[in-house]
């Protein structure tokens, strides 16, 4: 009996160690994340953005991630955003895209990941949210090229010298 009730308050004393722990998921997200940054992305936990329509709503927020190509430039940049999954005609406030960048997006699209949302110009970078979903380093490896890539050959970065 003695032996029992040792075992039962060993294990007492393990639960909260156990409980503690990351998870396998939790340790590959961040093994994930770690290799974002070493690609010179930053990566940040956000809720996702919402439509007009989901804003009246007052919709509960969803939280995914936002990782962010900074942008090494002093001229002024017109934001964007670019919606990648499907929002009904007028669900959203009307951006003009530059038609170049436009094609860029579409051209690099199959490499980004199902679960992404949006793609957006800010003053600080370009950002693109995603749920992380059947992440992996290959996706995270693609999102990098893809955001380089938008931000080469759209010439986001001019006036800036390489040294």
């Amino acid at each position: 009996m003695a032996w029992l009730i040792a075992v039962v308050v060993i294990g007492f004393m393990l639960a909260p160690i156990m409980w503690i722990l990351p998870s396998r998921r939790q340790t590959q997200q961040a093994e994930i994340r770690a290799s974002a940054r070493t690609l010179g992305l930053s990566v940040k936990v956000v809720a996702m953005p919402k439509t007009r329509r989901a804003k009246v709503r007052r919709e509960e927020d969803v939280f995914g991630v936002c990782y962010t190509r900074f942008l090494h430039t002093k001229k002024p940049l017109a934001p964007w955003k670019y919606w990648l999954i499907d929002v009904p005609e007028g669900d959203d406030d009307p951006v003009s895209l530059d038609p170049a960048i436009l094609a860029l997006i579409e051209k690099n699209r199959p490499l980004l990941p199902r679960d992404a949302s949006m793609l957006e110009l800010t003053p600080l970078g370009l950002n693109i949210y995603w749920r992380e979903n059947h992440a992996d380093l290959n996706v995270v490896k693609n999102i990098a090229q893809v955001l380089n890539a938008i931000v080469e050959e759209a010439h986001l970065e001019t006036g800036v010298s390489s040294e």
